[in-house]
């Protein structure tokens, strides 16, 4: 007889949105100063205790609250801190550290990436291949849901016609900012073009042109993506 393998991740009883909607509360609480428990981090999220109990191994098992009670983890916290002030920036960056810190959705990162695009059946594989768990695991699918969601909110992992594609090298802990390169003396871009991307000339100033690659054929959807992280970038409001 086959032994039954052993469980060993915890997959979510919620969405990401309810997940989010938990971590928020479980924020405020744990800042609050005083005495709290799940219950009080239930009520603050307006959901059933027995939700939040459901989805406390889940959210310790990819980092964001302490193994050992009930605390959160310094991710968890900063993670909780950008979703009470509703600022993007500080979830992405907590979600970066999430990531990296996480075997299970630093390995999600590291095949997106090594691939270059891989779509939605084929994450599902990986995430089985990488769990030994499947459908017949209560919570794998919604499990799965939620991965996809950690790393496309993370800006690590972009998705276009139903396909994952890798959007930085590296978590730095902060935002890139693009390359800053001045033109050579014949007028024409530098060096280090990679394959299958167009270099555009953009210039800024008088004396200065900085050099962006885009893809060949770029999409409406991703040129406006495109647009909106750049003004994430620099600070600048949309009007």
């Amino acid at each position: 007889m086959a032994d039954t393998p052993k469980v060993s991740f915890a997959w979510p009883a919620g969405s990401w949105r309810v997940l989010k909607k938990i971590i928020r509360a479980w924020y405020a609480a744990q800042a609050d100063g005083g005495e709290w428990t799940q219950r009080t981090v239930a009520k603050m999220a307006d959901i059933q205790p027995s939700r939040v109990s459901a989805n406390k191994a889940f959210l310790q098992a990819i980092g964001v609250v302490q193994i050992e009670g009930i605390a959160l983890t310094d991710a968890g916290k900063n993670l909780g801190l950008g979703l009470y002030n509703k600022n993007a920036r500080v979830i992405q960056q907590a979600l970066e550290r999430i990531i990296t810190e996480n075997s299970i959705l630093k390995q999600l990162l590291s095949i997106v990436r090594g691939r270059g695009t891989i779509d939605r059946e084929g994450f599902e594989a990986e995430v089985l291949l990488l769990t030994k768990q499947g459908r017949h695991t209560p919570g794998f699918s919604t499990g799965v849901g939620v991965l996809e969601s950690i790393l496309l909110e993370s800006n690590m992992v972009g998705m276009s016609d139903n396909t994952f594609r890798p959007l930085t090298n590296e978590p730095s802990g902060e935002l890139p900012l693009p390359k800053h390169h001045e033109p050579k003396p014949n007028g024409q871009p530098p060096e280090g073009k990679m394959a299958g991307l167009r270099q555009i000339p953009i210039p800024v100033s008088a004396s200065t042109i900085w050099y962006i690659e885009v893809g060949e054929n770029p999409q409406d959807s991703e040129i406006d993506k495109f647009i909106e992280m750049q003004k994430l970038i620099f600070g600048v409001k949309s009007s």
